[in-house]
C-alpha cells in the first residue's frame, strides 16, 4: 500500500475567480497562497525522495529556459522553480504553485531545445491554467479530500507509512482535457519564445514508441491523449501560424546534456542476482529469492510479490564509535515502536544488533525484526516487517538478510560506472547504424539510441551531425 500525502486545508467557502488563461469565471476553493503552500510542501517531498541531479550546469540551463518562459506567461509572479531530478524514468510533472520537474530520463530522449521548451511549456500550462486548483476544488466539493498520488515507484512497500518514512512522490494527475489544454499552451508559449513546436510533436511520437515497447513509462501516460493524436493536433496548430524562422537548437541542447547518466546509476547501488551491491558505500547483502527490490535515493525496499512481507534498508549518520544497540534504542523510540530484548551478532566484519519490534501503521499492526549494522560514522538499518500472523514464517528470512550484510570486495563491482550520453560528430555521410558502429557503440544500445536520436538504422546522417551515443565512464 503506497502512502498518500493528505494536505490539510482550512475550511474554505466557494469563490468565483477568473481563469488566468481563458478569462472565464470558475469556481475555486483554493487561493493562490494556499496553492503555493501546497506546492512547496510537495516539492520538499520530491526533493528529498528523488534528489536533484548533480550536474549544476544542466540544472542552471533548464532553470534559465523555464524561468524565461514562465516570466512571459499569465502568472509571472509565482515562485517558479525548474529542476532536473535524478530518476531514469521518462517523466516531467508540475506541482501546484509553479514547481516544475524534469527527470534525467526524459532529457535523454528529448533531441533539441525546441522539444525541451515544448515539454516545459506544457508543464507551465498546467500551472497557469490552474489545473491542480480545479481538481482540488472538485475533490473538496465532493468531500473526497485532497489526495496526491505516487507514480515513480512500484508497489513494493506494503505497509505505507511504517517507521514514519516519507515515501510518496507527490503530484496531481490531470484528465485528458487538461492535457490537451496544456498542449495548446505549450505550443503558444514555444512560439512566443521563438521555438518550433513541431519538435514537441516529434517528441510525443518518441513517447508513443517507448510506450509501445512497454518500457519504463510512468502511470501519468494513461491520462494523456494518444501520442499520435497529440502529434497531429500540435502540427495543426503550428500550420495555422504565419511562416517564420523558428529556433530548434539541436547542437546547443545536445552539448548541454553531454555526460548525462542514462538508466539506473550503479554507483548508487545495483542488483546482481539476489545480491544488492553498493560501490560507493562498499557494502553488499542478499535479499530473499523472488522478492521485488526497489532502490530509491533514501532507502532500498524489498517485498514479496503478494505484499505479505517487506524489508527496508536505510542508513543514518552517527558519531564515530556509536554502538549499534545504542542507535537501535534511539531508532525504536523516535519511530514509536515497541521492541523486545535483542542480541549482538556479526555481519561480515561489522558489529551488529538485532531485536524484534511491533508497531501500528495506517495499514494496521505490523511486527518484525530490526537489524542495525555499524560501519564507522554510519549505521545501516535493516527493517524486516510483516503481519503478526506471518511473523514465524518470515523471521528466519529477516535474520538471513541481516547476516548476509558484508563488505563489498568485488573489484569489478567497486569500479563499475554508469552509462552516460556522449556526443559523436559524424565525419562523413553514412547510415545511422554504421555511425554507431564507427563510434564504438555496443549493439545492445542501438534501439535506445535510435529513439534518442529520432533516426532509423538505414537513415543517412549528414557529415558534422552530433549524435548521442552511450558509453560507460565517470563524469
Amino acid at each position: 500500500m503506497q502512502r498518500v500525502l493528505l494536505l490539510g486545508l482550512a475550511v474554505l467557502f466557494p469563490a468565483c475567480a477568473r481563469d488566468p488563461v481563458t478569462g472565464k469565471r470558475e469556481l475555486v476553493l483554493v487561493g493562490e497562497q494556499e496553492e503555493i503552500a501546497m506546492g512547496r510542501q510537495a516539492a520538499r517531498e520530491v526533493d528529498a525522495e528523488m534528489g536533484t541531479y548533480s550536474d549544476q550546469e544542466l540544472n542552471d540551463y533548464v532553470e534559465t529556459l523555464g524561468s524565461k518562459m514562465a516570466a512571459a506567461s499569465e502568472r509571472p509572479a509565482l515562485p517558479w522553480q525548474f529542476r532536473v531530478v535524478d530518476s531514469p524514468v521518462v517523466n516531467a510533472f508540475a506541482l501546484p504553485g509553479g514547481f516544475i520537474y524534469l527527470t534525467r530520463g526524459i532529457l535523454a530522449y528529448i533531441d533539441n531545445e525546441a522539444a525541451l521548451m515544448g515539454v516545459i511549456g506544457h508543464e507551465i500550462g498546467h500551472v497557469t491554467a490552474r489545473h491542480s486548483v480545479e481538481q482540488i476544488s472538485r475533490q473538496q466539493l465532493a468531500g473526497l479530500g485532497v489526495g496526491l498520488g505516487t507514480i515513480f515507484f512500484p508497489e513494493v512497500r506494503p505497509f505505507g507509512d511504517v517507521l514514519g518514512g516519507s515515501l510518496g512522490l507527490l503530484f496531481l494527475k490531470f484528465g485528458r482535457d487538461a492535457e490537451r489544454e496544456s498542449d495548446r499552451l505549450g505550443v503558444r508559449y514555444s512560439l512566443e519564445q521563438g521555438y518550433d513546436p513541431r519538435e514537441m510533436a516529434a517528441f510525443f511520437a518518441v513517447l508513443g514508441k517507448l510506450g509501445g515497447e512497454e518500457r519504463n513509462i510512468p502511470a501519468w501516460a494513461s491520462t494523456h491523449p494518444d501520442p499520435e493524436e497529440r502529434e497531429g493536433a500540435i502540427l495543426a496548430m503550428v500550420q495555422s501560424q504565419r511562416e517564420t524562422t523558428l529556433d530548434v537548437g539541436e547542437d546547443r541542447y545536445k552539448r548541454a546534456i553531454e555526460g548525462l547518466v542514462f538508466g539506473e546509476n550503479p554507483r548508487e547501488g545495483f542488483m546482481k542476482g539476489r545480491r544488492f551491491l553498493h560501490p560507493e558505500l562498499k557494502f553488499q547483502l542478499e535479499f530473499p529469492e523472488g522478492w521485488q527490490v526497489q532502490n530509491a535515493p533514501r532507502a532500498v525496499y524489498a517485498a514479496t510479490r503478494d505484499g505479505g512481507a517487506a524489508i527496508q534498508l536505510t542508513a543514518s549518520r552517527v558519531a564515530a564509535g556509536t554502538e549499534p544497540e545504542t542507535h537501535a534504542r534511539n531508532f525504536f523510540v523516535s519511530n514509536h515502536l515497541e521492541y523486545g530484548s535483542g542480541e549482538r551478532l556479526r555481519a561480515g566484519p561489522f558489529s551488529a544488533y538485532r531485536a524484534p519490534f511491533r508497531g501500528l501503521t495506517s495499514a494496521g499492526e505490523i511486527v518484525g525484526d530490526a537489524g542495525f549494522v555499524a560501519d564507522g560514522s554510519l549505521v545501516y538499518e535493516l527493517i524486516g516487517m510483516t503481519r503478526p500472523a506471518q511473523y514465524r514464517r518470515y523471521s528466519r528470512v529477516f535474520r538471513e538478510a541481516l547476516e548476509s550484510f558484508d563488505r563489498l570486495r568485488d573489484r569489478s563491482a567497486l569500479e563499475i560506472q554508469p552509462l552516460r550520453l556522449r556526443l559523436f560528430e559524424v565525419p562523413e555521410a553514412m547510415r545511422f547504424d554504421e555511425a554507431l558502429r564507427r563510434a564504438g557503440v555496443e549493439a545492445e544500445h542501438f534501439r535506445d539510441l535510435s529513439l534518442m536520436n529520432q533516426l532509423e538504422p538505414a537513415d543517412i546522417v549528414p557529415p558534422g551531425t552530433l549524435l548521442k551515443i552511450l558509453e560507460r565512464g565517470p563524469a
